[in-house]
């Protein structure tokens, strides 16, 4: 059975990876995520005064959710292109540049400590992983001949006379 994975896309092209809820497209992180944040979260809207007929005369940049460095990066370059521009506010565009230095100083330091803490797992495999890998060895060896002593061990037989005791041990004769 197939398990859906949360349908979300971070800034960086790649899938969440998460499972998702059942009957829903998110993982619940993601799902908690879209509902908490406001439907219009443009960090400005400018207007394109080269719109052609039948064109949508403004162009909106959404604030991204800062989840990875790539969502972090395109925010900068927005808060850029709209003071370069003259849609955003020099002021407004501090607060913004100073939030997402801060985002990028936890990023560093999220990074560092799952670095740490993947460094102090241990590196077993699972036993089913080491049970199949040990078996799988025996099978590849190559098959021994078997010695003179093992021969003649196979070759013994042990005589029964009925009474449910085992008798002397007889080879048999060829």
């Amino acid at each position: 059975m197939a398990v859906p994975i949360c349908e979300h896309m971070k800034a960086s092209g790649k899938r969440c990876g998460s499972p998702a809820l059942r009957d829903k497209p998110f993982c619940f992180y993601h799902l908690v995520q879209e509902a908490s944040l406001p439907s219009l979260r443009n960090m400005y809207i400018a207007y394109n005064p080269k719109a052609a007929p039948g064109e949508w005369p403004i162009l909106e940049f959404p604030t991204p959710a800062l989840e990875d460095a790539a969502a972090i990066q395109i925010g900068f370059m927005q808060v850029l292109h709209g003071v370069a521009n003259g849609n955003l506010d020099v002021r407004k565009a501090g607060r913004m540049l100073s939030a997402l230095h801060g985002a990028a100083a936890n990023l560093h330091r999220l990074e560092a400590c799952l670095a740490q803490t993947a460094s102090k797992l241990p590196r077993k495999p699972p036993v089913g992983v080491k049970q199949a890998r040990k078996s799988a060895r025996k099978l590849s060896r190559p098959s021994q001949s078997l010695g003179r002593k093992q021969v003649s061990r196979l070759a013994t037989v042990t005589r029964d006379d009925g009474t449910g005791h085992p008798g002397q041990s007889v080879r048999p004769t060829v």
